[in-house]
């Protein structure tokens, strides 16, 4: 019985300095940002024979189409895939009433060299569906670290400033999970501006505004006595 005791002390002892020492701590936020201008823009291309002059067959608008890709240095067999096809017909034959594209691209002139070249065929159902980065991933892990790494620098400089220092982390809590980027505008937000100049108007180059990248992390550092 009196060993029993001693351990039961030992033990209510143990867990008071550990709950004296948990709470000599400092918590702090730690935030990041990045912008990263997207290098994979996804389009929409959508053939439809009742917006062409004269119906044209879905058939022929693909074969003009890539023709006009091609020849403004688009890889068609790389870039350009099927994303849906109608299941609805005209009422005399069976041709098939609209088919819908994706283009895969990788710069804004792209993008409007597209928009440009499409046109002029007649075909304007363009809508930029998704832009991101090959290296996404990578970013957002980099981003998160610089978040984890202001907070300790923030903790430091607080804990300084009264005459102590901070110690190991001893809490983490990362918010960040399943957090996709920032996109402006539901996704991209394409901009062509021009300046004007005493001789002549000057087009400045078309780009897409960045992606963004916000990430936090609510820490907790241990506090020493200096």
């Amino acid at each position: 019985m009196k060993r029993f005791t001693i351990l039961f002390v030992a033990l209510f002892v143990s867990v008071a300095v550990f709950a004296q020492q948990a709470e000599n701590y400092i918590q702090v936020n730690g935030s990041a940002e990045k912008e990263v201008i997207p290098n994979e823009i996804y389009l929409a291309i959508t053939l439809d024979e009742s917006d062409s002059k004269g119906r044209q067959a879905i058939e022929l608008q693909r074969k003009q189409m890539i023709s006009a890709l091609k020849a403004i240095g688009i890889d068609t067999n790389k870039s350009l895939s099927i994303s849906d096809l109608s299941s609805s017909y005209y009422k005399r034959g069976t041709s098939l009433a609209v088919a819908q594209y994706q283009l895969k691209l990788s710069t804004s002139q792209q993008v409007i060299a597209v928009y440009d070249a499409l046109g002029q065929l007649g075909i304007s159902n363009i809508d930029i569906v998704r832009v991101t980065h090959t290296d996404i991933e990578r970013l957002k892990s980099e981003c998160r670290k610089e978040a984890m790494v202001n907070a300790r620098t923030i903790a430091s400089e607080l804990a300084e400033a009264v005459g102590q220092s901070i110690g190991e982390c001893i809490y983490i809590y990362d918010s960040n999970r399943g957090v996709t980027p920032t996109y402006y505008n539901d996704g991209v937000m394409l901009m062509r501006a021009a300046k004007s100049t005493n001789e002549m108007i000057v087009e400045e180059p078309v780009e897409f505004k960045k992606i963004k990248l916000s990430y936090s992390v609510t820490t907790k550092f241990t506090l020493n006595s200096k």
